[in-house]
């Protein structure tokens, strides 16, 4: 069965997205066609995952969660259940999910919005009860982006709010890029497993090399002179 969609991994979505056009297809990739989203429609999505990043920023700083706007949003919100019978894609909708208000692309799409919303709301519920619950870790990753012009990957979120991410990580403190976009850090959250620290290997590994170059400039060079070395011989 395909795995279902759940808030933890759109948020990590929205971070590969630079225009809106980026959200439609994404969209599209999971509903299998392409929809007709209208721009209001499109930000108001948008606005949602960014309440929701902000709301896990808070919540990692320890600050106050704006729980009267969660509690406003999700008063409006009825829940059902999907249909036994309902044709499963490569991506599946949460069974539990926001019922329909409307018809049409517009609709199906706050149906997901608000549907994420609950989630989230069921996790920051289960967290505050209890901390020993299962938490949410940010990856420490970093990697260069010659192109960026913000220190935040997603664009529309505070960059004062991600300036505090980006001074924990001791490199980009240390080298005085804490404030340059020329390094990005992974945007990518992910439910932490001991001390788990990146989201995959491959991050673990190229931010390994970059913190290396970082603090060595000629670490890449002395590098690349042993690999011509060895192949020499």
């Amino acid at each position: 069965m395909p795995a279902s969609l759940n808030w933890v991994d759109v948020l990590n979505e929205q971070a590969t997205w630079s225009r809106q056009e980026d959200l439609a297809n994404w969209y599209a990739s999971i509903s299998g066609r392409q929809p007709a989203l209208s721009v209001q429609a499109v930000e108001d999505f948008q606005e949602t995952l960014n309440f929701l990043r902000r709301q896990v920023s808070a919540l990692h700083f320890h600050e106050r969660l704006d729980l009267a706007s969660l509690h406003s949003q999700l008063g409006e919100i009825q829940l059902g259940l999907a249909p036994e019978n309902e044709p499963q894609d490569t991506v599946r909708y949460p069974l539990l999910r926001a019922r329909l208000r409307g018809s049409g692309d517009d609709a199906l799409l706050r149906s997901l919005q608000e549907t994420l919303l609950v989630q989230f709301a069921q996790f920051l519920a289960d967290r505050l009860d209890d901390p020993a619950n299962p938490g949410i870790a940010r990856c420490e990753g970093l990697y260069r982006e010659g192109s960026a012009r913000q220190i935040s990957p997603v664009p529309s979120f505070p960059a004062t709010v991600e300036l505090r991410w980006r001074r924990e990580i001791p490199a980009l403190v240390d080298s005085g890029l804490d404030s340059s976009p020329e390094v990005q850090r992974c945007a990518d959250f992910f439910v932490p497993r001991g001390k788990a620290r990146f989201c995959s290997d491959d991050c673990r590994f190229r931010t390994f090399q970059l913190t290396k170059q970082l603090e060595e400039p000629g670490y890449l060079a002395a590098k690349q002179k042993r690999y011509r070395d060895r192949r020499q011989k």
